[in-house]
């Protein structure tokens, strides 16, 4: 009995024991919860507390705030089309630097063969005189017609323009000691630069001419210094870049200079050694037509002054006045100089044709010494006039017919007479006949 006793209540004991133990463990699992959902609702309140305080804060905010940090953005995206234009530019300079570096490692070839220019340049001998032809006198010359033109040529005893510079500096390397004692020779430096730059331009294609070359127009000894460089051996393109430096830069009675002993014998043996022109040279007879008066006073009338331009060189600086406009006061005077020429020349009958085809106001006095011109031929009735002749002579009844008075009108019927095409003649009889003489009723 005494040992069922012991027994159960050993059993009670252990049951409390267990009861306990339970009991401990679901406090310390509640007191879990408790920190855990106590550690949630905290976070969740600071959470809260941020977010309230943010949004008071944008509340508050100025607008000037704002503001700036709008337009911060907008400068960023400024900023960013800038840097893509720079980029565009740099790509694009990249190309360009490629494209000059790419021609440069032709320049070595170029020169060992000759340069075929179907675009750059000018069709061969027979080609060029038609196109010549077809723009300045509006008709195509014939072989013999052109024998006849180029049978009034004076004997040639002009020197090509290597000639001219050469002795040009021996002259200077002659009186190079007096001008040493004098104080007026050029520097030994300068002489030394612009010497050692006519081979560069000698190979010249493209791009920029050297600084030192740009600046001759403003130096005072410029027709000095120019020699130094070798015009004669210029390439075609440099001859077009300095003719453009140099219209722009010289005054018009340098620049008369420059173009009758630099460009005009430049392309005067371009023509001869060729039968061509080259298409550089072409252009830079343009450009030089920038400033008119020069061109006319060192080129034009020069080359008709000469007496031994043949007829293709009259072409083709023919059709570049023709394809330009000139000032009638310009194109007045050159008339009235052509005038006073003594003896015939196809290369006068040629601009003249150039001239009165650009139907300008002519002052009467220019008027009535082109018909003096046109009579002075009246009294050789062994000359052999070709066909330009008469064509200027055609030309000029149509344009100014009402310019014309009865005393002139008989002097150009006088000269019919004489000097009669069976073609053009009759044209020139019936212009003078069938219309009012100026200043008649």
């Amino acid at each position: 009995q005494t040992l069922a006793m012991v027994t159960a209540g050993g059993k009670r004991k252990a049951k409390s024991e267990g009861e306990a133990t339970e009991s401990k463990k679901k406090k310390k699992k509640k007191h879990a919860m408790s920190l855990e959902t106590q550690l949630r609702s905290d976070m969740k309140s600071d959470a809260e507390m941020v977010e309230a305080e943010a949004a008071r804060r944008r509340r508050g905010r100025p607008k000037r705030a704002e503001q700036e940090e709008e337009g911060g953005e907008e400068m960023t995206k400024s900023e960013a089309t800038r840097a893509a234009e720079l980029a565009r530019e740099q790509r694009e300079e990249e190309g360009r630097l490629e494209a000059e570096a790419m021609l440069a490692a032709h320049y070595e070839e170029e020169e060992e063969e000759e340069e075929e220019e179907e675009e750059e340049s000018l069709d061969e001998g027979e080609d060029l005189d038609e196109e010549a032809a077809q723009a300045t006198v509006g008709t195509t010359l014939s072989a013999a017609e052109s024998r006849v033109v180029d049978s009034f040529l004076a004997p040639s005893t002009r020197r090509t323009l290597a000639d001219v510079i050469l002795a040009k500096i021996a002259e200077k390397e002659a009186g190079l000691d007096e001008e040493e004692d004098d104080g007026e020779a050029l520097p030994a430096k300068v002489v030394e630069a612009y010497r050692g730059m006519a081979p560069l331009l000698a190979r010249y294609r493209s791009g920029k001419l050297p600084k030192a070359f740009k600046v001759i127009p403003a130096l005072e000894r410029w027709e000095e210094v120019l020699w130094l460089t070798r015009p004669d051996q210029w390439s075609p393109h440099c001859c077009e870049a300095a003719t453009r430096v140099f219209a722009s830069n010289l005054d018009p009675a340098r620049a008369r200079l420059f173009y009758n002993e630099v460009l005009l014998e430049r392309c005067r043996d371009d023509i001869r050694a060729n039968k061509r022109l080259n298409y550089h040279l072409y252009q830079a007879l343009h450009k030089a037509l920038f400033k008119p008066a020069a061109w006319f006073k060192g080129i034009l009338l020069p080359l008709c002054a000469s007496g031994d331009a043949t007829l293709a060189e009259s072409l083709i600086f023919g059709s570049v006045l023709a394809k330009q406009s000139v000032p009638a006061a310009h194109a007045a005077v050159v008339l009235l100089k052509l005038a006073q020429t003594p003896h015939y020349a196809g290369a006068t009958s040629v601009f003249l044709i150039v001239l009165l085809n650009k139907k300008y106001t002519l002052p009467l006095r220019v008027v009535r010494a082109l018909v003096d011109y046109f009579h002075r031929f009246h009294a050789d009735d062994t000359l052999l006039l070709p066909v330009l002749f008469h064509q200027s002579l055609l030309l000029f009844v149509q344009r100014y017919r009402h310019d014309i008075d009865e005393p002139h009108r008989e002097k150009l019927k006088a000269l019919l007479k004489v000097h009669h095409h069976p073609a053009i003649s009759p044209l020139v009889r019936r212009e003078l006949a069938g219309q009012t003489p100026a200043g008649q009723p």
